[in-house]
């Protein structure tokens, strides 16, 4: 196993100071070399499980990931980096260094984290907020074969009294309440940030977009902490509205693994909280929901004149003698009568 001291932006952008923007990187290929060069410039902890353990192995040329990987320092004091790539080599990594206010948005895949002792799994229209430091430290672990498309996005300190707004935010973000949480994207939001990944932006436009998006999602963010904050002296509309964030995105991405465990962290309650509100508000478990949601996906892909098997495998199902099952259960009729018919 390979362990070098580096950095790889798409997960933690480094601190910068005295430039208005980074220069994209315009390689499609990251070595373990190229790691490395990343770690005499940043501080993360970088393993590679698949390697062999050897002295010259940055000289072979091991290729961990490829696509595109773009660092911009905004002058705001925010440092953004937007990547889109293939991971070809496994690895894992541990922030050394302090960031007042990071996030993370996933735009396509998923990524686990630890942060003090919880696992975070952010899937595509999610967003991870965290403080990092000595006390607060933040793994990912990076499996093979996987395609990313992130934002990840952090405060600078030294840079950010350049704005009262950011300013601010720190000062807010410091007050009080869990720094660590998930929560969903809103929709005009992700797609804002589709468009900043487009090439055919020009330069000044395309970071003038990037900024406002940026600010955008960290007034989200800042919103959905302080919503947290007084859940804890939650009222019933507020209770309500986190659960409803629940319930839609299980209605409207039933296809993707869920545990109650990221659920309930996504709802600002305990699991045990989660299970007992869920079914007092909705009737049903969480998980007998999603299967309902997850049938119903299945139901409108077959009457499209999709397969079983497709059905199945578009909605969440790893196996259409399952898939089969359920859905006879739920609606009296094989799904392929459903095909049939349309």
């Amino acid at each position: 196993m390979v362990r070098c001291n580096a950095r790889y932006s798409a997960f933690l952008p480094g601190r910068r100071t005295g430039s208005s923007r980074l220069p994209a990187m315009q390689k499609k290929h990251f070595s373990v070399e190229d790691f490395i060069v990343f770690g005499e410039r940043y501080g993360i902890d970088y393993r590679f499980p698949s390697l062999p353990l050897t002295r010259d192995v940055s000289k072979e040329k091991h290729i961990v990931i490829q696509g595109e990987v773009e660092e911009i320092a905004l002058s705001s004091g925010l440092n953004l980096t937007c990547s889109d790539i293939r991971v070809l080599q496994p690895y894992e990594t541990t922030s050394l260094h302090s960031c007042p206010l990071y996030m993370l948005v996933v735009l396509e895949g998923s990524v686990m984290l630890r942060v003090g002792g919880q696992e975070f799994v952010v899937r595509s229209g999610m967003a991870f907020t965290s403080r990092l430091g000595e006390q607060q430290v933040m793994n990912a672990s990076h499996l093979a074969d996987h395609h990313l498309r992130t934002f990840s996005l952090g405060v600078d300190p030294q840079n950010c009294w350049q704005s009262p707004l950011l300013t601010a935010l720190l000062q807010q973000w410091e007050s009080g309440g869990a720094p660590t949480f998930l929560w969903q994207v809103p929709g005009f939001l992700l797609s804002g940030l589709q468009h900043t990944q487009q090439s055919g932006v020009p330069g000044l436009s395309r970071q003038l977009m990037i900024e406002g998006v940026m600010l955008q999602l960290l007034g989200h963010g800042l919103a959905h902490r302080l919503e947290n904050h007084v859940a804890r002296h939650t009222s019933p509309v507020s209770e309500h509205r986190r659960l409803e964030t629940v319930r839609r995105m299980l209605e409207q991405q039933p296809e993707k693994e869920y545990t109650l465990t990221e659920l309930a962290q996504l709802a600002a309650m305990s699991s045990s909280s989660l299970r007992v509100k869920f079914r007092q508000a909705y009737g049903h478990s969480v998980f007998d929901y999603l299967r309902d949601c997850r049938l119903e996906q299945a139901r409108r892909y077959l009457a499209q004149g999709y397969s079983v098997q497709q059905a199945a495998w578009m909605s969440g199902y790893q196996h259409a003698t399952n898939f089969s099952t359920a859905f006879r259960r739920r609606y009296g009729m094989a799904p392929s009568d459903v095909r049939q018919a349309s």
